[in-house]
């Protein structure tokens, strides 16, 4: 079960970049409403469908961000990190999630009233500006998914996706991972048993080594040749 955590917006070094257009009575204003929880590994944050209330700011761990459709299906659509701000799409139209997000790991994130971030995007222009820049910085992720899904081969689109674990999530190789084999299928648009054969064939060919929740990339040049080609 989640736990509410103290902390205070004024003296954080783990608040979102956005925020630092605010001055010290704005500040204040998002102080007051926010509210710090620690979450459990599993625990949803926030789940596709329900009422949209809060942005979420993620201060530590790990956040997946997936898709849910027929048949329980999932499509992990991207991570969020310290100190990435998820966007909330439905905060400026229906009020409801259209997506769950879900922490892969121990993790703690602020929530912030939706009603007092779109009063700052009215009044604060260096605000306003910032916060579309992380909209669009998303976005063009998710475009990007978008295509890896539509044009390239199942190998094509494993080998983007180790990359972007070692490059963009874990910032390291090797890595070790808090997430599933069936995460890293959805990841990757593909079944679990269609991910574990081509990390089998990537390991084989010497491209990777994978034992257990530890990855390590041997071959970069190779497995982005894959990903490029598709």
């Amino acid at each position: 079960m989640a736990n509410i955590l103290q902390a205070n917006c004024m003296m954080c070094r783990m608040r979102s970049d956005i925020f630092n257009t605010l001055n010290e009575s704005e500040l204040h204003r998002v102080d007051d409403c926010r509210v710090s929880i620690k979450y459990h590994q599993g625990e949803i944050i926030f789940k596709q469908g329900s009422p949209c209330h809060d942005f979420v700011c993620v201060t530590s761990g790990l956040v997946k961000l997936y898709l849910e459709g027929e048949g329980d299906r999932r499509i992990i659509i991207g991570f969020a990190r310290p100190v990435d701000y998820i966007f909330v799409p439905g905060a400026f139209s229906d009020k409801r999630h259209h997506f769950t997000a879900v922490a892969c790991e121990e993790s703690t994130a602020c929530l912030v009233e939706v009603d007092i971030i779109q009063d700052l995007l009215k009044t604060n222009q260096e605000f306003a500006s910032s916060f579309m820049t992380k909209v669009s910085e998303q976005a063009i992720q998710l475009f990007d998914q978008l295509t890896s899904f539509t044009q390239k081969q199942m190998p094509g689109r494993m080998a983007e996706v180790l990359i972007c674990l070692s490059q963009k999530i874990y910032q390291s190789n090797p890595f070790i991972t808090s997430l599933s084999r069936q995460d890293i299928a959805d990841m990757s648009g593909m079944t679990k048993e269609s991910a574990i054969r081509i990390m089998k064939t990537f390991k084989d060919d010497g491209l990777i080594l994978a034992e257990g929740n530890s990855i390590e990339i041997l071959d970069f040049a190779k497995l982005e040749t894959i990903s490029r080609n598709g």
